[in-house]
């Protein structure tokens, strides 16, 4: 395999500029570089992983910032075939300005093609997006799950006018609907935005953490893209949000289920009560109560029997209220965080 050529793509206006080969290539935040690459290919037709980095070479490669496409191999059993394709970089704050950054790509899934570097071709120049807390919401399934979760940061930018108000308000919501749609369970999500003035754009960074669905059958995942990221980019079209250009990291960590403290129960709804019951009952391997015996309960009923089963799973602990936080927007009370992030058990 080898690199046919770069390209920088301006994250404003988004236009290409070529960049010779073993040339400079100056990017700024929001920027992408596209690497293009070919290699000779014999064997079964399929698509596999086209994986780019920047960072710097040391005894190793300490990746900064990363990209993956799908890269398709044609079908050749007798002589070999011409094959190529590209991966987009995307320039986030996870790497820092400076110049002499390296360069290099590989397929994930054939080691064995090479992995072609460029070095001391990338400056990167700018400053990179700062924060702030826009909106934190815990959801109910923290309180019953102990586990392995998934924990992503999805960084990303959007056209000027994003609504704000829309983001602060009915993300939680949507992106919780995606995720029981597809039989998965979130946990905690952050949403942070940088909305400094002199840019011509919106910043985002959204950190998930939850458990992805055993299986995303029907579900068209392109290579390269985590679940999270289609359950996030689903969300924000039912707005109408254009994303620019993203990115998105995910590691595997540990997940202690959070205290409860009774000023959270009381804030939780009949909806939120009836699913977190459910998800009781499971924890604690009982036969599921139908829900027609759920509907019929009354509310004290139902926060009864919510308290008993809670005793069991749950530490109790005072002092621990979560909160949505909406920077400039004031702060919304544990009912309406909890409520927004509850939906009905499907």
């Amino acid at each position: 395999m080898k690199i046919d050529s770069i390209e920088v793509i301006r994250g404003n206006p988004g236009v290409a500029a070529d960049v010779v080969v073993g040339e400079r290539a100056e990017l700024t935040y929001g920027d992408k570089l596209r690497v293009n690459v070919s290699l000779e290919h014999r064997g079964w037709g399929q698509t596999v992983t086209l994986y780019g980095a920047i960072g710097v070479r040391g005894v190793g490669f300490n990746e900064k910032v990363k990209g993956e496409a799908g890269f398709p191999l044609p079908e050749s059993h007798y002589e070999f075939s011409p094959a190529s394709g590209s991966v987009d970089i995307p320039i986030t704050s996870d790497i820092s300005p400076g110049t002499d950054y390296d360069l290099y790509v590989k397929l994930l899934e054939y080691p064995g093609a090479g992995m072609p570097e460029v070095d001391d071709v990338i400056d990167i120049v700018g400053i990179p997006p700062t924060y702030e807390l826009l909106e934190e919401t815990i959801y109910p399934s923290a309180y019953v799950y102990d586990g392995d979760v998934e924990a992503s940061a999805f960084t990303f930018k959007t056209i000027p006018f994003t609504p704000a108000s829309w983001i602060a308000g009915n993300l939680a919501a949507a992106v919780e609907a995606e995720v029981r749609k597809a039989g998965g369970r979130i946990m905690e999500m952050r949403v942070y935005v940088d909305e400094s003035l002199w840019r011509p754009w919106t910043n985002w960074r959204i950190e998930v953490v939850g458990v992805p669905p055993k299986t995303v059958a029907g579900v068209a995942i392109p290579v390269g893209i985590t679940w999270w990221a289609v359950a996030i980019l689903a969300a924000l079209a039912i707005a109408l949000i254009i994303v620019i250009t993203w990115s998105i990291k995910t590691v595997v960590s540990l997940f202690t289920r959070k205290p409860l403290s009774e000023e959270i129960k009381i804030t939780w709804s009949r909806e939120t009560l009836i699913s977190i019951i459910g998800d009781f009952e499971v924890k604690l391997d009982r036969t599921p109560t139908p829900s027609g015996e759920l509907e019929g309960m009354s509310d004290q009923e139902l926060r009864g029997y919510c308290d008993q089963l809670a005793e069991v799973i749950v530490p109790p602990e005072v002092a621990w209220v979560p909160l949505v936080v909406v920077a400039g927007l004031g702060v919304l009370g544990v009912g309406a965080a909890i409520a927004l992030a509850a939906r009905p058990r499907g």
